[in-house]
């Protein structure tokens, strides 16, 4: 996760630099959070994978003043796409809470000036404020001008010699709980788009919400479900939308439509362009409800056609994309020994750094752990305030300190029976607002063996007081203290030696060598990895069933037979 902060709090001042900044090729998503601000600057998401947050919808805002009346080098007129204040240009592109604005102003003064330009394929925007005048939202591919105009951050959009006659698109983009606003063909382009629960305002102005761009062999366009279409212009100058070619097709289904919209719904382009049976409606609701004064054209629609239009039927495409079912993610808030190591630490990692390969491919790990923290420090630092609001529900909140708190210094310390519970309910109470689901995992033992070779525990009543916290709050407890107590004992003194960082001299990154008996080595934090996810998926097992489960672990760690390990 990047912090971006224009007060210079975060991990980057600009939101290109964090994009910038981002390594390719990951399938988990990177998260950006954007501190509450206002960004005056046009940024183009050029990497895939990438999930962008803003602190608060309408407080944290990305603005520009680009629009078609700009000049280029040569003296001539820019035109509408390279206009946008925010491209995207990348695949898996999530964007939540934030405004996005463009303030070039009036259509009729600066021509057209776009708030977003989506290019990439399986894009997602929730709770979004989009906010211009002529042509707010385009949805569509590059051409070659734009990419002259970005580069060198093309990115993987498609790319077509012009918008105005492409042919078949592949690309999808989905809408929920959005707010779109502008006057002129506000809502635009060739791609397949659904529009969830979202709420469209017509500028004073007046003018059409849509001009879809749908090539003929397409099935689908613009799909708009359960949505308001509002606005400030006067009662009936907001059109639902025209054909900006042949053909092209946008639909409403279930939508709330008040004295604004037209009574005549859709409207012709001209002579050519003109509304067919691919334009209709379904379930109008609110002062525009009357269909009997629509278009001559434009299709009525039955329940059985409307009950046809479906997100896997109109933009699930060969891949089955659900971007109405989020991809759940698990968020680790934890010490040393959980946290991620770059490669010059080597052969040093934590546990939380092996989760990811044990999960299925529909769920993430976004690794929050951070060396030296304590269930106190960790909060102080607001790093749990910045996961708490990247937390959705179906989320996990996985939570496991005691190492730092454990230390006298009063930035780190707690009190295990009085402060340390009270810090660890903050974050259970942070993933319940959220509808995620709080986990608790006791602390991993330390490699401490008497001269009789008996492991002996280090973390005092510390991991009593998790339990204590876990069954007083109804909260799903993994005890990794226990299980890590009894696995090292297996393992003995010179077993141990494989989990934790004992490495000889000579090593490239410890060229002293290193012996460290409370941080892990790889094969130590695959194996606490798999302790951890064996007891989440069997919640109802047995000690003696994990013994055995956790023996086979032990097996391949002195076998070495990294097949069982990930």
């Amino acid at each position: 996760m990047y912090i971006i902060a224009k007060d210079g709090s975060g991990d980057f001042t600009s939101i290109q630099q964090a994009i910038d900044a981002i390594p390719g090729g990951g399938r988990k998503p990177t998260i950006l959070l954007l501190r509450m601000d206002e960004y005056q600057e046009r940024v183009v998401v050029n990497k895939d994978n990438v999930r962008i947050i803003g602190e608060a919808r309408d407080r944290t805002v990305i603005t520009a003043k680009g629009c078609a009346k700009d000049l280029n080098p040569d003296g001539t007129e820019r035109g509408t796409f390279l206009s946008a204040t925010f491209m995207v240009t990348g695949n898996n592109v999530e964007v939540e809470n934030l405004t996005i604005r463009n303030d070039a102003g009036d259509g009729r003064v600066v021509g057209q000036a776009v708030a977003v330009y989506a290019a990439g394929d399986r894009g997602v925007w929730r709770n979004v404020r989009m906010i211009a005048h002529q042509d707010t939202l385009f949805c569509g591919p590059l051409m070659q001008k734009v990419i002259n105009f970005v580069a060198p951050r093309q990115g993987r959009a498609e790319v077509v010699e012009s918008i105005g006659d492409s042919t078949l698109t592949q690309s999808r983009q989905y809408f929920e709980d959005c707010f779109i606003q502008g006057d002129v063909d506000f809502i635009f382009g060739p791609y397949r788009c659904w529009f969830e629960r979202c709420t469209l305002f017509m500028n004073a102005r007046g003018g059409l919400y849509t001009a879809a761009n749908t090539p003929e062999e397409q099935p689908y366009g613009l799909v708009f479900h359960a949505c308001k279409l509002t606005g400030e212009c006067e009662e009936g100058q907001a059109y639902l939308g025209r054909p900006w070619r042949k053909f092209s097709r946008t639909v409403f289904i279930d939508c709330e439509m008040d004295e604004h919209v037209a009574p005549l719904g859709f409207n012709d382009w001209d002579e050519l362009k003109l509304v067919t049976e691919r334009y209709a409606e379904y379930g109008t609701t609110g002062a525009r409800a009357d269909q009997s004064t629509r278009h001559p054209k434009q299709k009525r629609m039955t329940k059985e056609e409307a009950l046809g239009y479906t997100i896997p039927e109109v933009i699930g495409g060969w891949d089955n994309w659900r971007p109405d079912k989020r991809t759940p993610t698990w968020f680790l808030c934890g010490d040393s020994t959980m946290a991620d190591y770059p490669a010059d630490r080597s052969p040093m990692m934590g546990w939380g750094q092996k989760l990811q390969c044990l999960l299925p491919g529909d769920v993430f790990v976004e690794n929050c752990a951070v060396n030296g923290r304590s269930s106190k420090s960790f909060i102080a630092e607001k790093r749990l305030n910045f996961i708490e609001l990247c937390l959705r529900k179906g989320d996990k909140l996985i939570v496991s300190f005691s190492h730092n708190d454990e230390k006298p210094d009063p930035e780190r310390s707690t009190n295990p029976r009085i402060t340390y519970p009270e810090y660890l309910s903050m974050y259970i109470d942070a993933a319940r607002r959220q509808g995620a689901e709080p986990i608790l995992a006791t602390p991993i033992a330390r490699r401490l063996f008497n001269e009789e070779g008996k492991l002996l525990p280090t973390h005092g009543v510390y991991p009593d007081a998790m339990r204590n916290l876990a069954d007083y709050r109804g909260v799903r407890l993994i005890d990794l203290e226990k299980a890590t107590m009894h696995l090292f004992q297996q393992l003995g003194v010179e077993g141990t030696k494989k989990i934790f960082c004992h490495v000889p001299a000579g090593s490239k990154n410890y060229p002293d060598g290193l012996r460290d008996d409370s941080h892990l080595q790889a094969d130590g934090a695959s194996v606490i990895a798999r302790l951890f996810y064996q007891r989440l998926l069997s919640p109802d097992a047995s000690e003696a069933d994990f013994e055995r489960i956790d023996a086979g672990d032990v097996s391949a760690l002195i076998s070495k037979e990294d097949s069982v390990l990930c």
